[in-house]
């Protein structure tokens, strides 16, 4: 009843204060696009549309129009949703578009907090927008740069997974380093029990031979007695 309450909101008393960029604009509820509640939390929202766009993106099903349809709806719907700022006017009912079709918002204050909020992400949706629109009736399909819808939607983690690849780098070298070094003390322990042995067993050698000389000239004093 909630949503539906909103949606009247949405699709009835907000509607007039705004000047539409298209006509014909269905009402949709945006939680069900990404298929989460409303109670849904922001890193739902954000793996939810993950799962989502992996799935629809046009360069993964080219010629599919559907699939087209429901990326850009995805999209639409992760725009508001997935920055906190326009999801909460979402929610009161005060916005229910985004993107390339967004409007003009007579309440400037309002407009501007949108702008404000605007994460990089979706800097990058409403720049982008036009580019997941359903194909036109010619039959032409927009041309999408994957690599670079990858970096704005990964970036992160892979600047995360990066930081924690290096930092298992330098600890596996510092590791490394540390085997390297007890090495080095063991092989150089090693040297000096080698030449404390040898240095005893010539001592030892030059001991007895003193003895063994000394213990001669007495027996020869001996026999000359």
């Amino acid at each position: 009843c909630q949503i539906l309450f909103r949606n009247f909101l949405v699709c009835g008393s907000v509607a007039p204060r705004r000047k539409i960029a298209t006509s014909g604009i269905l009402c949709v509820n945006y939680y069900d696009t990404l298929g989460v509640t409303p109670n849904a939390t922001q890193n739902d929202i954000k793996a939810a549309y993950y799962k989502l766009s992996m799935i629809y993106h046009p360069d993964k099903n080219k010629g599919s129009p559907g699939a087209a349809q429901k990326f850009r709806d995805i999209t639409e719907a992760y725009e508001v949703l997935g920055n906190f700022r326009l999801r909460k006017l979402y929610d009161k009912g005060i916005i229910h578009t985004a993107g390339a079709q967004y409007a003009d918002v007579t309440d400037h204050e309002s407009h501007d907090e949108i702008k404000k909020e605007d994460d990089p992400q979706t800097k990058f949706y409403k720049a982008h927008m036009k580019r997941s629109e359903v194909p036109h009736s010619s039959g032409r399909t927009p041309i999408y740069d994957f690599d670079e819808w990858s970096r704005a939607h990964y970036g992160e983690s892979f600047e995360r997974r990066q930081a924690a690849k290096n930092k298992y780098e330098r600890k596996m070298q510092q590791q490394e380093r540390h085997k390297q070094s007890l090495r080095m003390e063991y092989i150089l322990l090693g040297m000096i029990v080698c030449l404390l042995g040898l240095f005893t067993m010539a001592y030892d050698e030059a001991t007895l031979d003193s003895v063994k000389k000394k213990s001669k000239e007495e027996r020869n004093k001996a026999n000359e007695s």
